[in-house]
């Protein structure tokens, strides 16, 4: 098969990563030397907005689509350069915290579905994070942020539009985790069966774990991949297959699945040819979206909705029908432990997250356990720049800075400096407020939204937002928002405002006025009195500006929001797959020392 342009691949790296999180130990074999790294510390309540770039690659790709970070993170973002001169990006933050950011499921789904999912997360979380990938063992990471492991994507999910259901699924479950043997669970999961489970052994190879054995599936006919359809000119496929290396005998006239393979069959004499069923998927899935991405992934022909890739599962067969192939398939994904939409349709019939546990491995049931404090993701790698926005109070370490925020790029040397404002890709809107309100009594704006977004009113007063409405999240178009008064605020002409988000971007409207009754009188100016003498600055201000090398603390107040209209649409990159993505991740090793539990696949 010709070779993939794939993206940027760690070179031979030469470090030192130990690290102790919740008393799990990493250590880098063979390490000699450490990587520059320059560490951004978010403050309790301040979060960081990350947008990082990837080199542009040469492909022959019809639009390709330029991959870019763009995400929200609190706790403390690290970004340092490989022996290649590129750049990574490692989170670390509390283990809860990172599990309010994993983006595996609809967040509209039924509670306790969303339940099932957090207690699978946290335990295949914590039942990973000692066995982490060749990259995270050399950079200092211990699960990447892609389907490759969990889809974690920060506050874009715990801050985003119905991440307050998820954080209540995460939070409402705390602690809870499936035991085997006294350790966490491998607790594998995918998105849509093909009608039962497939034990881990028959996937991964691996050795049979008695918690993923095979399980039938009669819950999960709510997936659009239930059963899907597709149908592919031989014309399409001919050149698919032969960009892929995989054919070269001139036209296609026929193919047909037989067993585990595909049967291809061309107009030349003795043009005849069987490939692997998994091989022939995976080159169809890649060079038919890279050569006509106008119509692939296509339309699934059993029910009218987009496919996420052009054959979503191996589970399918194929016969020609004239000049066209037709595939009928079912499912998307791995197919080992918790089918997702297995579990929406079980909460939607009543059952409990603890019996949808149970039904999937092997009657195991949430029991405590102590997790670990932190965790440390591998957001990122192979990347060009990373740009870095704080909002709210931030220390930086490993460089010598001024206030942000920054971008860093890598090359011979990692290199940082100020920049303006960070890109943002959602919009405020336009309000319509009502010229007067009165305090302990409702009013009711106006929103015209341009996209899903999390949404509240503020009143500036006193240099600081006072809200008007809770955090909501609101559908797109001419939205009424219900808000009022605290009997606090003062009376008085007061600017307001929508603050919207998606959970990574955050901007305002802008500012209307609203006349404020009702309320306690406004306090009284202070009498003028003599001027004060101008204060010194801290010693700690000096040392920064004297070129101190000591961590430099700097506080933006939420005035400072230079995030503000800063912002994104992330992408991100991980290992299992939301009922949307599909998993491809690697099981935990056969072989580990101590380990007295059968691994099992991922």
């Amino acid at each position: 098969m010709r070779a993939r342009l794939l993206p940027t691949a760690l070179t031979a790296v030469a470090v030192l990563a130990v690290m102790a999180v919740g008393g799990l130990r990493l250590t880098s074999a063979g390490a000699t030397s450490p990587l520059p790294r320059i560490s951004f510390i978010g403050g309790e309540d301040g979060s960081l907005l990350v947008h990082g770039t990837y080199p542009t690659i040469s492909t022959v790709c019809v639009r390709h689509t330029q991959p870019i970070l763009h995400a929200r993170f609190t706790g403390t973002v690290e970004v340092g350069k490989t022996s290649d001169g590129k750049l990574f990006v490692i989170g670390q933050l509390p283990f809860e915290d990172y599990l309010r950011g994993i983006a595996e499921v609809p967040r509209t789904w039924p509670m306790e579905a969303l339940k099932a999912q957090a207690v699978a997360a946290r335990s295949y979380a914590i039942a990973h994070m000692s066995y982490p990938d060749p990259t995270g063992a050399a950079l200092g990471y211990q699960l990447c942020a892609t389907d490759a492991c969990q889809v974690y994507r920060g506050l874009g999910v715990a801050d985003g539009p119905y991440g307050n259901r998820w954080r209540a699924a995460v939070d409402q479950t705390a602690g809870q985790v499936l035991l085997y043997g006294g350790r966490p669970a491998d607790t594998l999961y995918f998105s849509t069966s093909n009608g039962h489970t497939v034990p881990n052994d028959q996937v991964f190879g691996t050795a049979p774990v008695p918690y993923l054995r095979s399980v039938t599936e009669n819950d999960d006919g709510g997936s659009p991949l239930s059963h899907w359809g597709v149908q592919i000119p031989l014309g399409d496929l001919t050149r698919f297959l032969e960009a892929s290396g995989d054919w070269s005998s001139g036209p296609i006239t026929a193919v047909r699945t037989s067993g585990t393979g595909v049967i291809v069959a061309g107009k030349e004499k003795g043009a005849l040819k069987t490939l692997d069923l998994s091989g022939f998927r995976n080159e169809v899935n890649y060079w038919s979206h890279c050569l006509d991405p106008s119509s692939y992934p296509g339309t699934n022909t059993s029910n009218g909705t987009g496919l996420p890739q052009s054959i979503p599962s191996k589970w399918f067969s194929m016969s020609t029908q004239g000049t066209t192939a037709v595939l009928t398939g079912r499912g998307w994904g791995h197919g080992v432990g918790m089918v997702q939409w297995g579990a929406e349709g079980k909460a939607a019939r009543g059952l409990s997250y603890q019996q949808i546990l149970e039904a999937y491995y092997g009657g195991l049931r949430p029991q405590g356990f102590a997790e670990p404090s932190q965790i440390r993701v591998g957001i990122a790698v192979g990347l060009q720049s990373v740009e870095v926005a704080p909002n709210g109070p931030v220390t930086v370490s490993g460089a010598e800075v001024e206030r942000g925020p920054w971008v860093l790029t890598g090359g011979s040397k990692l290199r940082i400096s100020r920049i303006g404002a960070l890109p943002r890709y959602i919009t405020a809107g336009r309000l319509t407020a009502p010229p007067h309100a009165q305090v302990g009594r409702r009013f009711q704006a106006t929103l015209v939204l341009p996209q899903l977004s999390v949404v509240r009113l503020v009143v500036r007063a006193g240099g600081s937002d006072v809200a008007l409405t809770r955090s909501t999240t609101y559908q797109p178009g001419t939205v009424p928002i219900t808000g009022s008064v605290p009997k606090s605020l003062p009376s008085g002409s007061y600017p307001i405002q929508a603050i919207v988000s998606d959970g990574i971007d955050i901007v305002r409207t802008g500012s209307g006025r609203v006349v404020v009754s009702g309320g306690p009188s406004p306090s009284p100016s202070p009498s003028p009195g003599p001027p004060s003498p101008s204060p010194k600055p801290p010693p700690a201000a000096l040392a920064a500006r004297s070129g101190s090398r000591a961590p430099l603390a700097i506080a933006l107040g939420s005035a400072g929001l230079v995030v503000l209209g800063a912002a994104g649409a992330i992408i991100l990159l991980r290992r299992r797959r939301r009922p949307g993505t599909e998993r491809s991740g690697k099981p935990i090793p056969a072989s580990t020392p101590g380990d007295t539990t059968p691994p099992g696949g991922s």
